[in-house]
């Protein structure tokens, strides 16, 4: 067990339960938050042993990218959003400048599913469509369809009857 990704995950679950005290409207509620921040952070470990991309800077990656969302409320807009959140929670981790610079570009650029990015952030865009499709979203985007079913395809993965 890395006890250290489990204390940032905590740290992670302070800051959602900071963001619910506020009472704000939200597009997605906090629980929501928790549950995709966790699973992204899994499938991100998945992901980075098959592609050979360090699994702690994929997990953390992937557990903090929609703290935009978490901040405004908002999907829309919400990858930078998160930019300056992302930088303080990381700038309190062991982290190398490097790897927080690393993170942060893969939070901003998450929602930008049509580019392609660093190997780090095509991780954190795979991992986010994937966690999306398996908890039920209608994955309907001509460019979000294509890298939902190239990242099934890559995991030997037949996509359901459902989705």
């Amino acid at each position: 067990m890395n006890i250290e990704f489990i204390k940032a995950l905590q740290e992670i679950y302070n800051l959602l339960d900071q963001m619910e005290l506020r009472k704000m409207e939200r597009d997605y509620p906090i629980i929501w938050e928790r549950i995709h921040s966790t699973s992204c952070a899994q499938i991100g470990r998945l992901l980075a042993q098959k592609r050979h991309v360090d699994s702690e800077q994929a997990a953390l990656a992937c557990a903090l990218h929609d703290c935009g969302r978490w901040v405004t409320g908002r999907q829309e807009n919400h990858a930078p959003q998160g930019e300056e959140l992302a930088r303080r929670f990381l700038r309190e981790q062991n982290l190398s400048s490097i790897t927080q610079e690393s993170i942060v570009q893969a939070i901003i650029n998450h929602s930008k599913k049509e580019d392609v990015g660093s190997p780090l952030e095509e991780l954190v865009k795979d991992a986010d469509i994937l966690d999306c499709y398996w908890y039920g979203d209608d994955i309907s985007k001509k460019y979000h369809v294509a890298r939902l079913q190239r990242a099934l395809c890559e995991l030997n993965i037949e996509p359901s009857k459902e989705g």
